[in-house]
């Protein structure tokens, strides 16, 4: 009996022990399993108009990995947009609630479609500078870079 009692104690520890680690790992997944690439912002006019910034998503893992959101230094809002054209050309842009990314997949973030609307903005987005922004998945983890501030009227990362 004192040695299940003991098998009990070591038992119940190490799951105390190990057990945080792993689920610790296991939120961090999405975040790990994304790589960024080309991000890039346009220069803002003063802090009173919004900015937009542009990225490229990759997911390297094999599951679906879900966007939820971003954070952003400089604004004190900030969420990733949609913009659709109409039938009859008219285009309109909208808030998104989450981003799904297949295994494998790629999003661009890019002028048209998907964009991260920063606004409200603290300070204003110098062309030359760089701002840091987080993505935020429904795991809870979060992946932050770095964004190139481009100029006004850039149209893409190759704009410089």
């Amino acid at each position: 009996m004192k040695h299940l009692m003991l098998c009990m104690k070591v038992f119940t520890t190490f799951i105390a022990i190990i057990l945080p680690s792993v689920l610790s790992a296991q939120e961090a997944v999405q975040s790990e399993l994304v790589q960024i690439s080309s991000p890039w912002a346009r220069a803002s006019v003063g802090t009173m108009r919004p900015t937009a910034a542009y990225l490229t998503v990759v997911n390297t893992g094999e599951q679906i990995i879900t966007i939820t959101g971003v954070v952003s230094e400089v604004a004190v809002r900030s969420s990733i947009h949609e913009t659709s054209v109409s039938a009859d050309g008219v285009g309109t842009m909208k808030p998104v609630e989450e981003v799904h990314l297949s295994p494998g997949g790629t999003l661009e973030f890019k002028p048209g479609s998907y964009h991260i609307m920063l606004m409200e903005l603290n300070e204003p987005l110098l062309e030359g500078a760089s701002t840091s922004l987080s993505l935020i998945f429904d795991d809870g983890s979060q992946k932050l870079f770095n964004v190139p501030i481009l100029s006004i009227g850039a149209r893409s990362a190759d704009a410089k």
